[in-house]
C-alpha cells in the first residue's frame, strides 16, 4: 500500500505544479500538501498549474485549496462555449489559446481558471508554452507576491492574447514564403491552391477561437464583477480589453493579408500570359516571314540561284541569316 501511494504521489507531482511567490520571502515551488491556503499572507501568492484535465485529480487539488462547490466536470471539458461562472468565494472561466509551430497550422488548446483569494488556479492538458516561458523569465526573487489573484490573472490572459499574435505572425512568415515562391515561378497552380486554402481555414480558425472571448473579457472588466472592481486590478482590465481588440483586428488585418497572397498570384499569372502571347505572336511572325521567303522562291520564273550547285544550302542559311537576325532585334526590343 505505502508503494502505490508513492507511485499515485509522484503523479500528482508530475501533473500539478505549485509556484509560491512571496514578496517578503523567496519565491519556490512547492508541493501543494505543504501550504495551508488560509495561513497565506496579503504578500504571497500561489499559483497551481494542473496539466491534465481529470476529474479525480482536479478535486484533490480543490479540496486542497479548501475551496468547495468547483463544477469539476464542467472544468474537465475541453470543448463547449467559453463560458464564466460566479461563486461566493472564487469565480471560474476558460479561454482558448493557440499553439503555434512552425510550418503548421495553429492548434487550440483550452485553459480553465479558477480564481479565489490570494491563489490562481490553472487546468489545461499538456504544457503551455507561455505559461513556461513566464516562469523562465520571472526566475529569482520577483515582486509577484505583492499582486492580488486578479492581477496576477491579468498577467497570464494578457499572455494568452500575445499567443494569437504570434499565431498571426507566423501565418504572414507562411505568407512571406508563398510570395517569394510565387515571384520565382516555384510553385504550380495546385500546389498554390492547396496553400490558399490552408491559410484560409487557418485564419477563419483563429477568429472563431478568438472572437468569444469579448464576453469574457467584458464580463470581467464591468462594475458588476465586485471581485475585479472592488481590487486594484481593475484599471488592468480595462487595459486587457483595449489588447484584446487589437489581436481581433491583426486577425482581422490577417485575413486581407492572405487575400494579397491571391491577387500578387494572379498579376503573376496575368504577366505570364502576356509574355507567352509575346512570344507566341513572334514565333507567328517569324515562321510566317520564312514561309513568305520560301513561296516566292517556290514560284515558277527563271533566276540565277536554281542555276547554282550549293543553292539550297544558301537559301537554307538565307533563311536562318534571317531567323536569327528577327530573334536578335526582338530581345533588343524586349518582346521576348
Amino acid at each position: 500500500m505505502d508503494h502505490i501511494s508513492v507511485i499515485i504521489s509522484q503523479r500528482f507531482m508530475e501533473d500539478v505544479k505549485a509556484y509560491l511567490y512571496d514578496a517578503k520571502g523567496h519565491d519556490d515551488e512547492v508541493s501543494l500538501d505543504e501550504i495551508d491556503i488560509e495561513q497565506l499572507k496579503e504578500n504571497q501568492l500561489l499559483w497551481v498549474n494542473v496539466l491534465k484535465r481529470d476529474e479525480p485529480l482536479l478535486g484533490k487539488v480543490t479540496a486542497s485549496l479548501k475551496v468547495e462547490h468547483v463544477p469539476c466536470r464542467a472544468v474537465v471539458r475541453d470543448s463547449g462555449l467559453l463560458d464564466i461562472d460566479r461563486f461566493e468565494t472564487f469565480f471560474r472561466f476558460c479561454v482558448d489559446s493557440v499553439v503555434t509551430k512552425e510550418n503548421e497550422s495553429p492548434q487550440r488548446l483550452m485553459v480553465d481558471y479558477i480564481v479565489g483569494k490570494n491563489f490562481v488556479l490553472t487546468v489545461h492538458d499538456g504544457e503551455v508554452e507561455y505559461f513556461n516561458e513566464f516562469r523562465e523569465r520571472e526566475k529569482g526573487e520577483t515582486p509577484l507576491g505583492k499582486l492580488d489573484s486578479e492581477s496576477f490573472l491579468a498577467t497570464l490572459l494578457d499572455l494568452n492574447i500575445v499567443s494569437y499574435f504570434r499565431a498571426v505572425d507566423e501565418l504572414e512568415r507562411r505568407v512571406d514564403m508563398i510570395d517569394e515562391g510565387i515571384l520565382k515561378k516555384e510553385i504550380e497552380t495546385e500546389d498554390f491552391i492547396k496553400m490558399m486554402v490552408g491559410l484560409r481555414r487557418d485564419v477563419s480558425r483563429l477568429r472563431r477561437w478568438l472572437v468569444p472571448h469579448r464576453e469574457i473579457f467584458y464580463a470581467l472588466s464591468r462594475a458588476d464583477f465586485h471581485q475585479i472592481a472592488e481590487s486594484d486590478s481593475a484599471e488592468q482590465y480595462k487595459m486587457l480589453n483595449q489588447h484584446f481588440e487589437s489581436a481581433v483586428d491583426a486577425v482581422e488585418n490577417s485575413r486581407d493579408t492572405v487575400l494579397s497572397v491571391f491577387e500578387l498570384y494572379a498579376t503573376k499569372s496575368a504577366q505570364m500570359t502576356n509574355t507567352f502571347v509575346q512570344r507566341l505572336t513572334f514565333l507567328t511572325l517569324l515562321t510566317g516571314s520564312l514561309a513568305v521567303i520560301a513561296g516566292i522562291l517556290g514560284m515558277n520564273f527563271k533566276s540565277g540561284i536554281f542555276d547554282l550547285e550549293n543553292g539550297f544550302w544558301f537559301t537554307v542559311a538565307g533563311l536562318l541569316g534571317v531567323g536569327i537576325g528577327l530573334t536578335i532585334y526582338a530581345r533588343f526590343r524586349r518582346w521576348i
